[in-house]
């Protein structure tokens, strides 16, 4: 099969079994793992080669393309990798792409969550309350955390949601 590699009839599945992985999780500790949303304008090194620059970190910063639109920014300190962070949402070619702390999670749609502001905006200021804005969150995905005095939320969205939400004009921030 083109680019699978050979399988062959008696091949039998590899099984791992080494799970030591404190070395690892301390090495991929300043590490943001992304994904790209929109592939067909999204061009992975493209991405990597531009946001470090955007971010003002292109010294600090070193990014690897893992393949099936993933990739990897690796931080030398906690404060730049922080400083992205806030800067979410992220976009590239003026689509959305997925970028969270790196875990030691094994799942082809890993990372699928993308922390998401949403502001309100018409909504009566009397009923900018804790439980109204949770409730209108969570139509949208899990909401992580409120700022009631501007009638802002972050809410972890899946993924596919939030290409949904792009498409239908909802705007983050």
């Amino acid at each position: 099969m083109k680019g699978k590699g050979i399988i062959y009839d008696d091949d039998v599945p590899i099984k791992l079994v080494d799970c030591e992985d404190s070395f690892v999780i301390k090495e991929f500790g300043l590490t943001l793992i992304g994904k790209i949303l929109n592939p067909k304008k999204q061009n992975v090194e493209k991405l990597l080669q531009t946001m470090p620059s955007q971010w003002g970190l292109s010294d600090r910063i070193t990014a690897n393309d893992i393949g099936n639109g993933k990739f990897l920014f690796n931080f030398k300190t906690e404060d730049d990798l922080n400083s992205v962070l806030r800067q979410s949402s992220f976009h590239y070619n003026f689509c959305m792409f997925v970028l969270v702390r790196w875990e030691p999670i094994v799942h082809d749609d890993y990372p699928w969550i993308i922390p998401f502001w949403v502001q309100l905006v018409g909504f009566p200021l009397h009923l900018w309350t804790d439980g109204n804005l949770r409730n209108i969150g969570r139509r949208l995905g899990h909401v992580d955390t409120l700022k009631l005095t501007k009638g802002r939320m972050l809410i972890d969205i899946l993924s596919q949601t939030s290409e949904v939400l792009t498409q239908g004009g909802i705007q983050g921030r």
